[in-house]
């Protein structure tokens, strides 16, 4: 694996980071159905050491995106994360 990509670990709160990785992210598709009808669709997973601080229904960003941990399993040796890419304004608050 290559751990060439900086991924930000956020607070799932306030989206602000508290660990920045590095990760092997790699394009990926695997859906996700859910009873209600949505289905939503992974586009990446990413590779990360195990002893990162990460949750499922997590949040991280890789540059610009943030991403919600869909599924992550852990390996004797690494975490793999299934990433959905949240809309643009995803955590953005708006002060009127």
């Amino acid at each position: 694996m290559f751990y060439d990509t900086k991924l930000e670990i956020l607070d799932n709160i306030n989206f602000t980071p508290v660990q920045l990785i590095m990760a092997d992210v790699q394009p990926y598709r695997k859906s996700f159905s859910f009873e209600d009808g949505y289905t939503l669709e992974t586009i990446h997973r990413a590779f990360c050491p195990l002893e990162s601080l990460l949750q499922s229904n997590g949040y991280v960003r890789i540059g610009e995106d943030i991403f919600i941990i869909l599924d992550k399993k852990e390996w004797s040796d690494y975490v793999e994360l299934y990433l959905y890419r949240c809309k643009q304004d995803f955590g953005l608050e708006v002060e009127e």
